[in-house]
């Protein structure tokens, strides 16, 4: 049963057609070079489909949701570590920081997540930005045909076949969790969800 989940699932995040707010990404990343790729845990379900294939390392918790997070990941070309901010997160993120120096660069992170606060992010980006030297990159979803879970985050589930509609920040170097909060905001801001 779990594996027919999982097909379905990987069916369905194939459906989805991806829009880029700006234009085509470079590079088909939507970032210029090394970066931590940073969204909301609510857009997680449309960014696995958005970023696939293209060697990002993720750090996703080790509970019961995580291992279907992880096994879609996986079937979608996403480098998974395990460990969150209550369990092994710092071996987490150092394998994170180690993955990027090996591979492509780039890392992907929910700043609120495994378990919330919704929309308060956590200090991990800050570390793997000054550990890997690369910028952090914020990301915004607009899903125009969606529901919303009545989970802590309220993820977002775009329709099969419908849209999704992707807002890339500017890069930078983050001091702190505010400034990150205010990156955020301005990106949501832009995108015209404010």
């Amino acid at each position: 049963m779990r594996s027919l989940l999982l097909a379905l699932g990987r069916l369905w995040l194939r459906s989805l057609r991806v829009r880029w707010a700006d234009g085509a990404p470079p590079a088909g990343t939507g970032t210029p070079g090394p970066a931590v790729i940073l969204l909301w845990h609510e857009h997680l379900p449309a960014c696995i489909r958005i970023f696939s294939h293209r060697g990002i390392e993720v750090l996703i918790s080790r509970s019961i949701d995580g291992d279907w997070a992880a096994r879609a990941c996986e079937g979608f070309g996403y480098r998974v570590h395990r460990g969150s901010s209550s369990k092994g997160g710092a071996g987490g993120l150092r394998a994170l920081a180690r993955g990027m120096e090996a591979g492509p660069g780039l890392a992907g992170m929910a700043l609120d997540g495994p378990r919330g606060p919704r929309r308060e992010p956590k200090q991990g980006s800050i570390w793997l930005s000054r550990r890997s030297g690369a910028p952090v990159v914020p990301v915004w979803v607009d899903a125009p045909r969606s529901f919303r879970l009545k989970s802590w985050d309220r993820s977002v589930i775009p329709l099969p076949f419908s849209e999704v509609i992707v807002h890339v920040g500017e890069a930078f170097h983050p001091e702190s969790v505010e400034a990150i909060s205010d990156a955020m905001e301005a990106l949501e801001r832009r995108a015209g969800n404010v």
